[in-house]
């Protein structure tokens, strides 16, 4: 009976306690049904193969960890940092390390390369070579977040091109471009990009600029400056040789340059016609080759350095001279003779020239018989040298400017005047010496169409009257020499005159006012 009673007595405790406890009389009601409570399993075993996870391989610190991470989160949550920074391979989704010394910066979560639920194995039972391959991949993160931190300025700009933390797998990412495989490190692409946008393609196809005669080719070139021209040059043999077709160069423009030791030579070599070298420092060329005749026709050196023996040199070189300007250049005798012996000379600008003698002035009126434009003004002539002048002019000159010359006297006007009957244009300006039997003697010259005058203060005023008798007579200068009333009455006298219209002369000079780029109205830039 006891063990009746004890058996009796068993239904009603169990009674007793259901409806006592509530959570017992749920889990009697429903336990038909499969269960997932903890309570309701006796080993970790069972209730982890419930819930579809395998405990291959696994150390009890990271059993300890899963079931503290089932059966509460907030309790247990450092103790799960400690053990998750122990054993990498706990979980899919990882704290960055990072985060041990930033706590706002975010989680990096490391998927595997075959995501999905498995029915035999879970994603957390791997083999051993994944699990190693997972602990290389968190010391390449932990190394990468150490090297680099967001929050640093550096950090900022590398993040711009350095991939995330995801983009460090097994096979690295190919190029969109050309397929190929980059090994990624903290500067690697930005340093492969500055490589890629430096590196040039080979041409690809053929030449089809070769394929031109040399004529095509130098009908091109003739457009390019010579600037430009000389890079040409250096391209290839068939360039240079084309490119120093005379025809390229016969205009040389090296106004205010400053020339190298040789180098007037090497300008010669390009046989050029027109050179103006005005204002130009030109160094020593001492020329050992033999010497051969150029093609220099036209040559301005006004108001350039160069010493005696270079421009000797130079104008030895230069037989065929037509047109030069010597202006404000210091002179010597072998100076003068070789000018002389330019024959085809027509016009010649010494205009301020130095250490002109007689004998050097004898030698170039000598051999250029052909000059029609001679300036000679301000050159300081002595007497002889002058008395040379007027007696050696060529009888083709058509313009003759001595203006400065302060010994020039009345008789040798007349000599002038005798000897030049065919002068239009006669500047005799600033000869203080001279008198009314000066311009009684140019009442001569049939031809002439401009007179100067200008600061000749021996001249009456009424002898200018006389002028009117010249009919070719265009144009008077008499700068300096009258007042404003009498100018007045003059231009009243000679209504046909034009008085004081050019305060400069213009004779033999190669430029005249603002026009740089020619010389005796020739261009000297292409």
């Amino acid at each position: 009976m006891n063990i009746n009673n004890a058996g009796d007595e068993q239904p009603s405790s169990l009674l007793f306690d259901e409806v006592a406890s509530p959570r017992k009389k749920s889990r009697t009601d429903n336990s038909g049904k499969k269960s997932w409570s903890l309570m309701d399993r006796k080993t970790d075993q069972e209730v982890l193969q419930e819930m579809g996870l395998c405990l291959l391989e696994q150390d009890e610190g990271e059993a300890l960890c899963e079931i503290s991470a089932v059966t509460s989160h907030k309790p247990n949550l450092k103790r799960k940092r400690d053990i998750e920074n122990v054993n990498p391979n706990i979980n899919s989704s990882i704290t960055s390390p990072r985060s041990r010394f930033s706590p706002k910066s975010p989680k990096v979560k490391i998927h595997n390369a075959n995501p999905g639920p498995s029915k035999s194995k879970s994603p957390r039972s791997v083999d051993k070579s994944q699990t190693m391959h997972s602990t290389d991949l968190l010391e390449v993160t932990l190394l990468y977040d150490y090297l680099v931190e967001k929050e640093t300025p550096a950090g900022q700009v590398n993040s711009q091109c350095l991939p995330p933390h995801g983009a460090f797998s097994s096979t690295s990412s190919s190029n969109s471009t050309g397929g190929k495989k980059h090994n990624l490190t903290p500067l690697g692409l930005e340093e492969e990009m500055i490589i890629n946008k430096r590196s040039k393609s080979e041409p690809v196809g053929s030449d089809t600029f070769s394929v031109l005669s040399d004529e095509m080719i130098l009908s091109v070139f003739r457009w390019l400056p010579k600037r430009t021209l000389a890079h040409c040059m250096l391209v290839c043999k068939r360039w240079y040789r084309v490119a120093c077709d005379e025809t390229l160069w016969q205009r040389l423009d090296l106004g205010n340059k400053v020339l190298s030791k040789n180098a007037l030579g090497r300008i010669l070599a390009r046989k050029p016609i027109i050179i103006r070298l005005a204002s130009t420092e030109i160094a020593e060329w001492h020329a050992t080759t033999p010497v051969t005749p150029s093609r220099v026709q036209y040559l301005d050196l006004s108001m350039c350095t160069v010493d005696n023996q270079t421009l000797c040199c130079l104008l030895e070189r230069c037989p065929g001279l037509k047109k030069l300007s010597l202006e404000s250049v210091q002179m010597t005798d072998s100076i003068c003779k070789l000018i002389g012996r330019c024959s085809n000379m027509e016009t010649l600008n010494l205009t301020m020239s130095r250490d002109i003698t007689a004998e050097g002035l004898a030698e170039i009126l000598k051999g250029c018989v052909g000059l029609q434009a001679l300036n000679i003004s301000w050159c300081s002539l002595d007497e002889r040298a002058l008395q040379v002048l007027v007696g050696a002019l060529p009888q083709k000159l058509q313009r003759l400017n001595v203006g400065g010359a302060r010994t020039m006297t009345d008789e040798m006007v007349q000599k002038l005047v005798a000897r030049c009957p065919r002068l239009l244009e006669l500047d005799l300006s600033d000869c203080s010496h001279l008198g009314a039997a000066a311009v009684l003697a140019v009442l001569a010259l049939s031809h002439l169409e401009h007179l100067a005058l200008s600061r000749c203060y021996l001249l009456p005023p009424h002898v200018l009257t006389k002028l009117s008798s010249m009919p070719s007579l265009q144009y008077l200068e008499v700068w300096g020499m009258l007042q404003a009333g009498s100018l007045s009455a003059l231009r009243a006298t000679l209504p046909s005159i034009q008085v004081n219209q050019f305060m400069f002369s213009a004779i033999a000079r190669p430029t005249v006012g603002a026009r740089r780029t020619s010389i005796w109205g020739l261009r000297t830039r292409d």
